[in-house]
C-alpha cells in the first residue's frame, strides 16, 4: 500500500472519530430544530405525513420556518433501526460530514492537477476544521447541503475532461436546492462564474451540457413549485430586503427630505440605496476577523465556547494561501476565489450576519488557503535555510497545530457542555422526563414558552403519536407561543393569575417560579449548576 494511501486512510478515520465520538451525548442537548427534524422523520416514518399531515412535502412546516426536507428524508432510515433518539437524528449529519472530507480530497485532486501534498493537506484540514465539526455533530440541514455542493463541484471539474461527471455534477446541485436556503443563491451563482470562464471547455462538451441542464431542470421542477409557495415563509422572516425594520428609519428620513426638497436626500434614503447597503454590510460581516478566528457568531451552538470559526493558526496561511492563488496564473486561480467570494451571498441578504450556518459553504475554501499558504511558507524559507532551520520550522507549526487542536477539542467536550448549556436548551429531556412520573396525577400540564418551541420536545421525548397530534392541529390555527394538546398547555406562566387553578403541574423558569415557591417537586439544573426550570405541583 502507498504511502499516500495509508495517510488518506488515516484522515478519514480521524474524521470518522471526531464526528462520532459521544455524538448522541454532545452537544448536550438537542436544540429546537434538531428535535423538530427528528420527530417529522418520526412522523413520516409511521404514517407518511409531517407533524400537520401534509403528505411526503418537499419543505416541513415545523415553526412556520418551512425547512427543506432532504435533512428529515435522510434521518428515516437511522430512527427506523435505532429508535428516536440524539444520536440517530445526529447520525446522518455525521455520516455526510465524513463523505464531505471523501469529496474534499477528489475535489482539490481535480482542481490542483492531482498535486497530492496539497490534495492531503487540503482533507486533513477539513477533517479536523472546527467550523465543519461543529455542524457535522448536530442535526442541522446546512451540513447535508455542503457535501452535495462539493460533491457536485467535484464531479463538474472532472467533467472538464469526462463529459459524462457534468451530467453526475447537474444531479448532486440539484439535490443541494432541496437540503438548505443557501445553495438556491450560491451554486446558480458560482456556476454562471464558472459557465463563463470554461465556456470554451463546456462548448465542446454541449451535448452533456444540454443534458445536464435538462436532468437539473426536471429535478428542480418540485423546488420551482414551492419557492412560489410555502418556500417564500423562510425568505420573508430572515431577510433584510423587507419594508419592516430595515426601512423605519429611511421612511422617516425621506419624509423630511420631501419636505424640505432635499434632492441627495431623497436619493441617499431611497430603499434600493438602504437595501444595497444593508447587504453590504451583511456580506462584509463575514470577513470580520473575531467571527472567523476569535469568538464566532452570536449563538454558542455554532461553535465551541472561545472559539471562532476556524483555528487561529490558520489566519497567517489563509493569508498567504490567498496571495500566493491570485499571483497564480494556473486554472484553479478563479474557481477557488469565485467559490470564495460568492459563499456568503445567501447569507449576506439574511438578519443576524455574520451567520456561520448561512455561509458553510465556504468550505472547503478556507481549508484550500491554508494548505496553500503553508506550501507556499515552506517552499519560500526552504529555498535559503539550512535543512535543519526547516525541520525546526516544521516541527514547531505542528507543535502550534497541536497546541490550538488540544485547546478546541478541551473547549468543545468539557467547557462547552458546561458553559453553552442554555444556548443547547439543556433541560427540555429532564423536564420531560420528570414529567411522566406526574402526568396521571394531574388534569392539566402548564409548560413554559420562556425558552421557545417546549411542545416539539414533548413530542419528540414522549415520542407521541404522529397520527394522534396530527387530528390535534387538523384546521387549527397555530399560535408560536400558545399551544395546546392533550394535557399539556404551552405558555408563559404567571402564578398570581394562575393562583386558582388546581390539580396542575407547572413546568417554569426560576424567574416564573421562584425559590421556595410552595409544591415545588423538582429543580431541573443546567450542568453549572444553575436552575433550568422548576417543576410546581398543585
Amino acid at each position: 500500500m502507498k504511502i499516500k494511501t495509508l495517510i488518506f486512510t488515516g484522515i478519514i478515520l480521524l474524521a470518522i472519530f471526531l464526528r462520532f465520538y459521544k455524538l448522541g451525548v454532545n452537544p448536550p442537548a438537542l436544540d429546537w430544530d434538531e428535535a423538530s427534524l427528528g420527530y417529522n422523520a418520526y412522523s413520516l416514518l409511521k404514517t407518511g405525513k409531517d407533524e400537520f399531515g401534509r403528505s411526503w412535502p418537499i419543505s416541513i412546516r415545523s415553526f412556520e420556518d418551512y425547512k427543506p426536507a432532504l435533512y428529515t428524508y435522510l434521518t428515516i432510515p437511522s430512527i427506523y433501526f435505532l429508535g428516536l433518539n440524539e444520536f440517530s437524528v445526529r447520525l446522518p449529519s455525521a455520516l455526510f460530514g465524513v463523505l464531505t472530507v471523501v469529496c474534499t480530497y477528489f475535489l482539490t485532486k481535480e482542481l490542483f492537477m492531482k498535486k497530492e501534498k496539497l490534495t492531503l493537506l487540503c482533507t486533513f484540514f477539513l477533517a479536523i476544521s472546527p467550523w465543519h465539526l461543529q455542524f457535522s455533530r448536530v442535526a442541522f440541514e446546512s451540513n447535508i447541503a455542503v457535501f452535495f455542493v462539493v460533491a457536485g463541484l467535484a464531479c463538474f471539474f472532472k467533467g472538464l475532461n469526462k463529459s459524462i461527471w457534468l451530467v453526475a455534477s447537474s444531479i448532486l446541485l440539484a439535490i443541494s436546492f432541496y437540503a438548505y436556503h443557501s445553495p438556491r443563491l450560491v451554486v446558480p451563482l458560482i456556476m454562471f462564474g464558472y459557465a463563463v470562464y470554461y465556456r470554451h471547455i463546456l462548448w465542446e462538451k454541449r451535448i452533456a451540457v444540454f443534458m445536464a441542464i435538462v436532468l437539473a431542470s426536471i429535478l428542480l421542477i418540485p423546488f420551482v413549485r414551492e419557492v412560489f409557495g410555502e418556500g417564500r415563509a423562510r425568505l420573508a422572516s430572515v431577510t433584510v430586503l423587507t419594508p419592516q425594520g430595515t426601512l423605519d428609519e429611511s421612511i422617516k428620513l425621506l419624509e423630511t427630505d420631501i419636505k424640505y426638497n432635499d434632492s441627495w436626500g431623497k436619493l441617499l434614503h431611497n430603499r434600493r440605496i438602504i437595501y444595497f447597503f444593508e447587504v453590504a454590510k451583511g456580506y462584509l460581516n463575514h470577513f470580520n476577523l473575531d467571527f472567523l478566528f476569535l469568538t464566532g457568531d452570536a449563538p454558542d451552538r455554532h461553535h465551541a465556547r472561545d472559539m471562532g470559526m476556524l483555528y487561529i493558526w490558520e489566519a497567517p496561511f489563509i493569508l498567504v494561501g490567498i496571495l500566493f492563488l491570485l499571483k497564480s496564473k494556473h486554472r484553479e486561480r478563479f474557481p477557488v476565489i469565485w467559490w470564495y467570494l460568492i459563499a456568503p451571498t445567501a447569507s449576506a441578504i439574511t438578519t443576524g450576519t455574520p451567520h456561520a450556518v448561512r455561509a458553510l459553504l465556504y468550505l472547503p475554501t478556507y481549508q484550500i488557503f491554508t494548505a496553500l499558504g503553508m506550501l507556499a511558507t515552506y517552499s519560500y524559507l526552504k529555498s535559503f535555510m539550512y535543512q535543519r532551520i526547516g525541520n525546526f520550522i516544521k516541527v514547531s507549526v505542528f507543535v502550534v497545530i497541536m497546541i490550538n487542536a488540544i485547546f478546541y477539542l478541551d473547549s468543545y467536550y468539557t467547557h462547552t457542555p458546561i458553559e453553552s448549556a442554555k444556548d443547547w436548551l439543556y433541560g427540555y429531556k429532564e423536564a420531560v422526563m420528570e414529567i411522566r412520573k406526574y402526568e396521571e396525577s394531574v388534569s392539566k400540564i402548564i409548560f413554559t414558552y420562556a425558552y421557545d418551541q417546549p411542545h416539539v420536545f414533548v413530542l419528540f421525548y414522549d415520542q407521541i403519536d404522529p397520527t394522534y397530534y396530527q387530528k390535534q392541529v387538523e384546521g387549527v390555527t397555530v399560535m408560536r407561543a400558545e399551544r395546546s394538546f392533550g394535557k399539556f398547555e404551552f405558555r408563559r406562566i404567571d402564578l398570581v393569575k394562575d393562583s386558582q387553578l388546581s390539580n396542575v403541574l407547572f413546568v417554569g423558569t426560576p424567574n416564573e417560579i421562584p425559590e421556595g415557591e410552595a409544591g415545588i417537586v423538582k429543580n431541573i439544573l443546567f450542568p453549572d449548576g444553575s436552575v433550568a426550570f422548576r417543576i410546581v405541583k398543585r
